[in-house]
């Protein structure tokens, strides 16, 4: 080996490390300011936490379609949002038992990721996105013209509160734990489906189809069981959401919510499940703070998604995997 390539494996080796220091301090004060603040006793700011860890596991189960499959889904937000109205749906007539909406949050997220699945079975690229569209906006249209169910465009409030047998889980404390403990448990979902065989099953699928198809893979199941995992951990999550704030509205399932779930995996970093949860912590502090200053707080999103894009190509998570380094 020449000096040259013993001085650049020494320089490569150091970046590495340097890169490996920089992730090591992200992680460890992203999780101290998740341990800590249930010590801040302030509600506000335990129910705001609840609502990032609940909508950055969306967020990390959308990563997982594109990501893993290179699946860029404008359904998913309906996925969430459905499973946020089933749980007050169900709530209200049967009571807001804990392992019940965790049932029907999942159910929901199974069933509706199920048909997207099949309806885009056959489709790629620009009618893929085109026709989770349209699936998710038809779960819209029945949000909003069903108002003796869903309460249409004013949405639903005065649902019972969680609880766990007779323990209520109505504290702002007690849900920023029961969110913590969801996002923990996606993450561990998606990251064991990811590192299974049909995991890298899927990224062949993103990378190349025909090839994988020549091997006698079927396709058309890697893509549905993504789907089912994906929408799963989505409807999970969605289940507890409206329990945060007492209120679920149209919102949630509208074609925006969705587009909001894709600009938060692209802040955070697509492919990375953990970066789905700093980009709805970006998202969603710029939409509190900065929206208390100025109405125009959409443009600071679009000026972050954009500095994102030409400085952070792979989102915050990649770059402070790199140390702070473009690629």
């Amino acid at each position: 080996m020449s000096s040259r390539q013993s001085v650049e494996k020494t320089v490569t080796s150091r970046q590495q490390g340097d890169a490996m220091r920089v992730r090591r301090v992200v992680m460890m004060a992203i999780l101290a300011l998740l341990w800590l603040a249930p010590f801040t006793g302030d509600g506000f700011m335990l129910r705001f936490g609840a609502e990032i860890l609940l909508v950055g596991t969306a967020v990390m189960s959308l990563n997982l379609l594109i990501g893993g499959g290179g699946l860029v889904s404008l359904g998913h937000g309906a996925v969430f949002g459905a499973a946020a109205y089933a749980a007050a749906i169900t709530a209200n007539s049967f009571g807001a038992q804990l392992p019940v909406m965790l049932g029907v949050g999942m159910g929901t997220g199974l069933l509706l990721a199920g048909a997207m699945a099949v309806l885009t079975l056959r489709s790629a690229g620009l009618f893929f996105l085109v026709l989770t569209l349209v699936a998710g906006q038809m779960v819209w249209e029945l949000a909003f013209r069903w108002r003796d169910l869903t309460g249409g465009a004013d949405g639903m409030r005065g649902f019972p509160k969680l609880a766990l047998g007779s323990l209520p889980l109505v504290s702002p404390l007690s849900l920023y734990l029961l969110a913590g403990a969801i996002a923990l448990l996606g993450w561990l979902a998606a990251r064991s489906f990811l590192r299974a065989p049909i995991g890298d099953a899927l990224q062949g699928l993103r990378d190349q189809p025909l090839r994988l198809e020549a091997l006698g893979y079927r396709t058309g199941r890697v893509r549905v069981a993504a789907f089912l995992v994906a929408g799963a951990i989505a409807g999970t999550a969605g289940a507890i959401y409206p329990f945060v704030n007492q209120y679920v509205g149209q919102n949630v399932v509208h074609w925006s919510m969705s587009a909001t779930l894709i600009i938060m995996a692209v802040i955070g970093g697509v492919g990375s499940l953990y970066g789905g949860f700093l980009g709805a912590l970006v998202y969603l502090f710029v939409q509190t703070e900065v929206s208390s200053y100025t109405d125009r707080w959409q443009l600071v999103i679009g000026l972050i998604f954009v500095a994102t894009v030409l400085l952070m190509p792979h989102g915050i998570a990649h770059w402070a995997r790199r140390g702070g380094r473009q690629p």
